[in-house]
């Protein structure tokens, strides 16, 4: 289709007459075209027109298509408050029903008293208390009634063990492996420890007396405050042992080495004290009122402090200080004023 001239047209749609001069006359048909294409558009009218139904067309089907979209994101977030709520009024119904009404009143339970049947002995029903279990566990058999009771221990491997403040008195521990035991204020008091192992061992307040002690190892114990009074020890290592305010009053000492050992402020009053190496003990502030030392040698010991009245030396002395601190000399026959 041939388009019309743009003067014609113009003439047409303003009742307008024109005549352009000649030389102007294709400029003029230029310009009116592109006023006329701005201000009609490039399309013929029936064409915008179709092409704006089409537009009214496809934003009709858009605008069904959002308001759908907004419901299903209404829905969406009705339904997730629905599932929140549910989910609290369960959890509240769960707690109300777990927890006690206040208007009921609890029970209240009473703590029994407190079983005054010590740990090491057995209870009311006749178990085992947790002393027998751990020594019979360690293969340890009990002897005598429950008055009475004692273990027999011997040959058994009792290594580190916790025994502190367990009654022990009269147990058989003969052969019994017992380096890093803990028997702090135990009672062994009467206790056979023949040839047990007890280096390192912890008996700090320990009652031994009248223990029977026979080719012991105790290296390195600790018996700081242990009663041994009466007890008999022979053939026993006791080297770099702490015997420091330890009671051995009346006990029998036979062939013991004491090496480096500590007896500081230690009470020997009347103990028999036979082939005793104390090679460096410390020994300030002994007691030995009584005692009786025999087949010794006493050499570079300082007794400053100690206790001798009444004692009874068959010993060798060597560079020792007596009780009053003074020196004692190589060649004196009656050392610190002791006889003989």
């Amino acid at each position: 289709m041939t388009e019309r001239d743009p003067i014609e047209r113009l003439e047409a749609s303003d009742g307008l007459s024109i005549e352009p001069r000649p030389e102007f006359a294709s400029e003029l048909r230029i310009m009116l075209d592109l006023r006329l294409r701005m201000t009609e558009g490039d399309a013929p009218s029936s064409e915008r027109n179709e092409e704006g139904a089409k537009g009214d067309k496809a934003g009709s089907r858009q605008r069904p298509d959002r308001l759908q979209t907004l419901i299903l994101a209404l829905l969406a977030l009705l339904i997730f408050l629905a599932i929140g709520l549910v989910t609290y009024l369960a959890v509240w119904v769960i707690t109300k029903t777990d927890s006690p009404d206040p208007s009921t009143p609890t029970p209240t339970t009473t703590a029994p008293p407190p079983d005054e049947t010590s740990a090491d002995s057995p209870g009311p029903d006749g178990s085992l208390s947790d002393l027998e279990t751990q020594l019979t566990e360690a293969g340890c058999r009990v002897l005598g009634s429950a008055e009475t009771q004692r273990f027999d221990c011997s040959g058994t491997d009792l290594s580190n063990m916790l025994l502190d403040g367990a009654s022990l008195a009269g147990s058989d521990f003969t052969g019994a492996q017992m380096p890093g035991a803990s028997l702090a204020g135990a009672d062994l008091s009467g206790a056979t420890l023949n040839r047990a192992w007890l280096y390192a061992a912890d008996l700090t307040d320990a009652n031994l007396s009248g223990a029977e002690i026979l080719g012991a190892d105790l290296n390195e114990a600790r018996l700081v405050g242990a009663d041994l009074s009466g007890s008999v020890i022979q053939d026993t290592f006791l080297t770099e042992a702490d015997l420091s305010d330890a009671t051995l009053r009346e006990a029998s000492l036979t062939d013991v080495i004491l090496y480096e050992g500590d007896l500081t402020n230690a009470d020997l009053t009347s103990a028999l004290l036979t082939r005793v190496d104390l090679t460096f003990a410390t020994v300030r502030g002994v007691i030995l009122r009584n005692a009786k030392l025999s087949q010794m040698q006493l050499m570079q010991l300082d007794f400053t402090g100690a206790d001798f009245v009444g004692l009874r030396v068959a010993a060798d002395w060597f560079l020792v200080i007596c009780p009053d601190g003074s020196p004692q000399g190589v060649q004196e026959t009656v050392p610190c004023g002791i006889r003989e």
